[in-house]
């Protein structure tokens, strides 16, 4: 309670003293009055949210470090009052502006960011915003992304069986059972946000999605909302969740969703009767209170598949009859709502004639049908034959298979591949377009990463993930062929070794994933056809497959660890035998051992580093060895990064460099002038970024620069109006930016998009196009603690 009180009294102590400098600055001068006048009402308004924080009896271990964000921020207030006294007669106007934003700013601070922080958990908020989710809640709990149909009496009497007390000191355990598809997610989503149950947990309800095979490790990290905890094992790691709740006084309920076996809610079990466990699966656990999902009725399930099906802007009006036909023709999975949003996404929009096709191709398949999954499965599969006529959207579909269940998939990465097997365009448009296509069919849900969706034009800000049931079904689907005859080969190899396979795969794509306990017993096997290589695993050291030395027609390489630790790689084939090779996307992984053969790769265009511990590896390439072909990078969150490497800037032919989120980057070397071909420079949430090369100049071909969130970025180079080509410059969220240069004068057709305060500094550039986004002032301050937090 000491660190809460501690927390008010300050921020007690600071406003007050704030507001007694008003009032001193008043006295002196009237040049400010009305600025000063409206930040005094602020002060008054702030006040009982002040005295609130005085009396909060909850503890936060975060409280320190926030204690003194905040006291800052009434610091650098208190400052640009006293200024008010100084300014010079042409910086009235823009001083002005500055009062206003600062007293919007204080406002907004005290009246939403400061409740969230103390109360709400800042630490999932950081953690979301950071792994760029914007479709979770403050509480950790997955916001709603459709209509809610049928669900209110199931809500009211699951929120029963949740709310009952539990017997003693142990904590009360609910699972919630139904086949796949039926809502069991979407049930328990709309039980965390019903008023009842945050009034009773507050923000203390914990969601975390469990799947087929799940890394406990990972799981309480995320849990625990810290990305540097480190656990010995799985036993470790439940005992520092026990720990955790051991510390809590609060009451608290815990989702698992998609568990697939008891011993995982077992583990979860501790003696504490505050303690709630609620758990989403297909399977009945007869241990555990169950609660049975029941199917949507006739008339809810004709109610949501009109909301799926019919569009605002139908061209025709579809008949009553032929709905009522099409919803008969689905017999029993016509109550399950997967099936319905499917089959109504694949309709939305489309003329009568398509109606009465899917109506036909339903009808037809409809014999032998022996239970509701069996059903499900079977309407599914009949009504994606409507992309038939659509090969290409089939096919986009059938590649989200190739990603493990319940995981993100980056729409970079699928751009990567669908380049080369579907001529994608390489400025992502088409892979967006397809996307859109996806997720408007509900055969996918987009993960809104940004916060203003629609400014969203930057594929990397995209990302997707798709139901079990139809991720499932995707793969049977191209597993229908024989082995030695699929164009698209997926291998799981999960707690087991890989399937015999015939000596000579024909497959186009290759998938292959394996958990911790994979053997390495790689298979005798050639494929000479392999295009696009997916390798997904959970392992510390990985020991790359030897049958990758036959893939002549390699082309994309996709690595991901979605283990605990960082992997070595071990085993990367020859470069000779790679020499179609032109994409690379390693994600988790240490890179040093392998980037003398990753950089002696002849034909290697694109290089993507996510998440990677780089180390020294590529300042110790001999130069001279270096491929002249590479043209795009892409490193992202690699916290490793300090400086970047000097060996790249013998890239003479790179075009594309984006570095994102390393936030330990504070500078770019002065080789950086080399590049002269680079057209596109993102440094977006490098937040410890202090400057740019002043050798930036000789860039004459450089023509999008993004510096969003550089939080750190005192100044742009005195020569950046020599780069002639530059045609836009991202820069919201540069704080600390304080002046531009005047060559900028010199630059013909430049647009600039930033936040109200940066457009302060371009008023007297009369030629530049100044595009204002509105600032997230809770965005912006979560980068501000993320920056603190790695100095």
């Amino acid at each position: 309670m000491a660190g809460v009180l501690l927390l008010g009294a300050g921020l007690g102590a600071a406003v007050s003293k704030l507001s007694d400098v008003i009032i001193h600055v008043l006295r002196k001068s009237s040049q400010f009055r009305s600025e000063l006048t409206q930040i005094q009402e602020t002060i008054t308004t702030i006040r009982p949210m002040i005295e609130n924080l005085q009396n909060q009896t909850k503890v936060s271990d975060r409280l320190k470090h926030e204690h003194g964000l905040f006291i800052t921020q009434i610091v650098g207030a208190e400052a640009l009052i006293l200024k008010c006294n100084h300014v010079r007669w042409f910086e009235i106007y823009t001083h002005a502006v500055k009062l206003d934003k600062l007293n919007v700013s204080m406002l907004k601070f005290f009246q939403i960011v400061v409740p969230l922080v103390i109360l709400n958990r800042i630490g999932d908020l950081q953690e979301s915003i950071t792994k760029g989710d914007s479709s979770r809640s403050s509480s950790g709990v997955p916001l709603l992304n459709d209509s809610v149909i049928g669900f209110e009496d199931q809500v009211r009497k699951l929120k029963e069986m949740v709310l009952k007390d539990s017997v003693g000191d142990e904590c009360s355990v609910v699972v919630v059972s139904a086949p796949g598809g039926c809502g069991k997610t979407t049930l328990v989503k709309t039980l965390c946000h019903d008023p009842d149950i945050q009034a009773k947990f507050d923000k203390n309800v914990y969601f975390v999605t469990i799947s087929e095979r799940p890394n406990l490790q990972i799981v309480i990290k995320d849990l625990l909302g810290n990305k540097e905890a480190d656990f010995i094992n799985d036993a470790d790691a439940i005992n520092k969740w026990g720990s955790f709740l051991n510390g809590n006084e609060s009451e608290i309920l815990l989702v698992l969703d998609d568990v697939w076996d008891a011993s995982i809610i077992n583990s979860f079990k501790f003696k504490f009767h505050k303690y709630k466990i609620l758990a989403t699966s297909r399977t009945i656990f007869t241990q555990f209170n169950t609660y049975e999902l029941q199917l949507l009725n006739d008339h809810d399930a004709a109610k949501l598949f009109s909301y799926y099906a019919v569009s605002e802007h139908q061209n025709e009006d579809i008949p009553d009859d032929l709905v009522d036909k099409l919803l008969k023709s689905l017999k029993y999975s016509k109550k399950h709502p997967l099936t319905l949003s499917v089959i109504g996404g694949l309709l939305k929009g489309k003329p009568v004639v398509s109606w009465r096709v899917m109506l036909k191709k339903l009808s037809d398949g409809q014999q032998s049908i022996l239970d509701l999954h069996q059903s499900i499965e079977h309407c599914l599969a009949r009504s994606l034959d409507a992309l038939e006529k659509e090969s290409e959207m089939k096919k986009c579909y059938l590649d989200l298979g190739l990603f493990p269940e319940d995981k993100r998939i980056s729409a970079t990465m699928l751009m990567d591949m669908w380049v080369h097997l579907y001529n994608h365009e390489e400025d992502g448009s088409t892979t967006l377009e397809r996307l859109l296509e996806l997720s408007y069919r509900n055969l996918a849900t987009i993960l809104r990463v940004i916060r203003n969706f629609s400014n969203c034009q930057r594929l990397e800000e995209i990302a997707v993930i798709q139901h079990d049931l139809l991720r499932t079904l995707g793969i049977r689907l191209s597993n229908q062929e024989p082995i030695e005859h699929r164009e698209r080969l997926i291998i799981n190899a999960n707690g087991e070794d890989l399937p015999q396979l015939p000596h000579t795969i024909n497959a186009c794509i290759l998938s292959i994933s394996t958990d911790e306990t994979f053997s390495f017993k790689w298979n005798d096997i050639r494929a000479p056809k392999v295009k696009v290589f997916v390798l997904n695993f959970m392992s510390k050291v990985y020991h790359l497959p030897q049958f990758m030395q036959s893939m002549k027609k390699l082309k994309v390489l996709i690595i991901t660890n979605y283990g605990y630790h960082f992997s070595d790689l071990q085993n990367f084939p020859s470069p000779q035998s790679l020499s179609c090779l032109t994409t690379i996307r390693l994600q988790h992984v240490s890179v040093s051992s392998i980037c003398t053969p990753i950089l002696e790769l002849t034909n290697l265009r694109k290089l993507s580093l996510i998440m990677c511990r780089i180390g020294n590896g590529f300042n110790e390439f001999m130069p001279n060895k270096l491929t002249s072909t590479l043209s795009e990078i892409d490193i992202d969150s690699c916290d490793d990064l300090l400086t970047f490497p000097s060996m790249f800037c013998n890239l003479i032919g790179l075009r594309k460099l984006s570095i994102t989120n390393c936030h330990e980057l504070s500078s770019l070397t002065e080789g950086f002038r080399n590049l002269t071909n680079l057209e596109v420079l993102r440094l977006a949430s490098c937040l410890n970024l202090i400057e740019l090369p002043e050798s930036m100049g000789s860039m004459q071909k450089l023509r999008d620069l993004d510096l969003t969130d550089c939080l750190s970025l005192k100044k742009l180079p005195e020569d950046i109006g020599y780069l002639s080509g530059l045609r836009m410059i991202h820069m919201r969220g540069c704080t600390k930016l304080h002046e531009i240069p005047l060559s900028i004068n010199d630059l013909n057709s430049l647009e600039v998009v930033c936040d109200l305060e940066i457009k302060v500094l371009w008023t007297e550039f009369t030629k530049v196009k100044v595009q204002v986004v509105e600032e997230d002032t809770l965005a912006t301050l979560l980068k501000i603690i993320e920056r603190d937090m790695h100095v």
